[in-house]
């Protein structure tokens, strides 16, 4: 049995994900697990997603093996423990496509899912399987509670150990602003190292790429910005939360992930953004239709559609090939980027720690209270850390003995 996961938008705008068969019927169990466990928390779509591919892998796993779990839950049997290791071992197979089941054949060399994928994965399927036994009413059973909980406890235990210790950090990954000024001298409308070909393409890319390395946000933020949070006058953007829009006509739909704020711009920037929705966007069919910023120019049936996420991924490949040393670049990347920037800036003004930390949180929408200041400031920190180290030898150099 192949399945899928499809995003689907309701009248009234609110965003659905289901695991649906080759006929598109939603899967009944996944179905009210994921109503009754998840969306009742307002969990976020992109997790509700995730949770559908670990199911989707489990689904693979029965059909592999010859297993019906609702079928063997309803003859209130339970999985033994050699079946539990099967399936420890298979959720490390990575899917195929995460929009089909299939999983990807054994080769001499197998591809496997990181650790930290395959306890997701195994996460949500014990709780899943908890679930189904409940509404198998197995508890209720000769099998009894006691039975399904150690089943359940025995799968969680059989998740991969995961550890930070010794993984890199992702700061350690960062940009150097001599790579980033020559990937905006490549996507300078007109440049000859342009990956795209339409003016109207570049001058909106050069935009986006401004946008992302001068503010921070992310990549759900930008392709939520609507013309009116931009203040012209005021030279300001704002990101605004707005999610189950019934005007975005987007499935997948982009949204801001943590909390509202306004960015002050360059007047360039403004400037840039006036020019490019007089000259470029507004001659684009169908952008009256709506007031996202970032449209699709490309003929078809998506033009003059806000921008995909799928549009936006092109663009952030297509940065990946036209500079050395790009490979790497997403995101998420400038994200960091950014944050490292702000950090040397505050450094300079001799803005205290406390004080920059509140700053922080604000422009990139955190509660300060949250600590994820504090991890994007690590390779800022490290830094002063290594200068401080290496002023130590060099004092205690020039006081040994000769």
């Amino acid at each position: 049995m192949e399945l899928s996961v499809r995003r689907i938008k309701s009248l009234n705008g609110e965003r659905f994900v289901v695991l649906v068969d080759e006929s598109g019927m939603p899967l009944f169990y996944p179905a009210l697990y994921i109503t009754v466990h998840m969306r009742g928390r307002s969990l976020a779509v992109n997790t509700i997603q995730n949770a559908l591919n670990a199911l989707k892998a489990l689904y693979a796993w029965q059909s592999y093996y010859g297993i019906d779990v609702e079928s063997r839950f309803s003859r209130c049997e339970l999985l033994q423990a050699h079946e539990v290791h099967s399936l420890r071992d298979f959720m490390q197979k990575p899917l195929q496509d995460e929009n089909d089941g299939k999983v990807v054949s054994i080769t001499r060399r197998p591809k496997t899912v990181s650790a930290s994928n395959q306890y997701a994965r195994m996460s949500v399927i014990a709780d899943y399987l908890g679930f189904l036994a409940d509404q198998l009413q197995l508890s209720s059973s000769l099998v009894g509670r006691d039975s399904v909980e150690r089943m359940v406890a025995q799968i969680k235990a059989s998740r991969p150990k995961t550890s930070s210790k010794s993984s890199i950090d992702r700061d350690e990954k960062h940009l150097d602003d001599t790579l980033l000024d020559a990937l905006e001298a490549a996507l300078k409308p007109g440049s000859g190292n342009n990956p795209v070909r339409e003016y109207a393409v570049q001058v909106r890319n050069a935009l986006m790429f401004s946008i992302l390395r001068i503010t921070g946000l992310r990549r759900g933020e930008l392709l939520n910005l609507m013309i009116e949070d931009i203040d012209f006058a005021k030279n300001t953007l704002r990101v605004i939360r707005r999610p189950d829009s019934k005007k975005d006509v987007r499935a997948y739909q982009p949204v801001a992930k943590t909390r509202e704020r306004t960015f002050p711009l360059m007047p360039e920037l403004v400037n840039e953004i006036h020019r490019y929705v007089l000259n470029h966007r507004n001659k684009v069919p169908g952008v009256k239709r709506h007031g996202y910023l970032f449209v699709t120019h490309k003929l078809g049936t998506s033009q003059g559609r806000p921008l995909s996420n799928a549009g936006f991924g092109k663009f952030m490949a297509a940065l990946r090939t036209i500079v050395e040393g790009a490979s790497g670049i997403h995101a998420h990347s400038l994200r960091h980027h950014w944050n490292y920037s702000f950090s040397k800036t505050c450094e300079g003004q001799g803005i205290t720690p406390e004080r920059e930390e509140k700053i922080r949180s604000y422009l990139m929408g955190w509660s300060e209270t949250s600590g994820t200041a504090a991890t994007y400031n690590r390779r800022h920190i490290k830094e002063q850390a290594g200068k401080a180290v290496l002023e130590l030898q060099i004092k205690h150099l020039s006081q040994a003995p000769k």
